[in-house]
């Protein structure tokens, strides 16, 4: 009999120890994931893949993404536009799967701004384009690759297509 009670606060003191060691993992994951954030730009902030970090007042449109092949649809009319919105990104892009990819954008504002924006691996931004329409062609990398909006204070339409 004291042999099960021996055996058993050892086993609870294990569980209650792999606790506590679990705890402190994801407090270090969470300190860690809050550093890589501060290292970007005061306008960017990066969720894994098709994060609305602003809401907009209005969006009256439709939007689809593929991850996995990179592309992506962009329609809408919207209001109060004043953040940042991640279209697409891919956070593990094989070397074999970097290929160029082409972006037709058009933007119509009634007020503010709006720019597309590319982000690399090593966190890069790169404004493709600010208002106006056209066309751009970009090189993707190994690793973490996003394209997404800024806005600010925009209100106007959006329509871009990412293939």
């Amino acid at each position: 009999m004291k042999f099960f009670k021996k055996g058993f606060v050892i086993l609870l003191g294990g569980i209650l120890l792999s606790f506590c060691t679990a705890c402190a993992g994801m407090e270090g994951l969470a300190d860690g994931l809050k550093d890589g954030a501060e290292q970007l730009g005061d306008n960017v902030t990066i969720g894994k893949s098709n994060a609305l970090i602003t809401p907009y007042q209005s969006f009256n449109g439709s939007r689809t993404s593929d991850n996995m092949a990179f592309q992506a649809t962009y329609d809408a009319i919207v209001t109060g536009f004043d953040g940042q919105d991640i279209l697409i990104g891919n956070t593990d892009l094989k070397v074999k799967d970097c290929r160029e990819i082409m972006i037709n954008y058009s933007f119509d504002p009634i007020s503010g701004t709006c720019q597309l924006i590319y982000i690399n691996p090593k966190l890069e931004e790169t404004i493709l384009a600010e208002n106006g329409k056209g066309s751009i062609t970009i090189q993707l990398e190994s690793g973490a690759n996003y394209i997404g909006l800024y806005g600010a204070s925009y209100e106007g339409s959006i329509q871009i297509t990412v293939e």
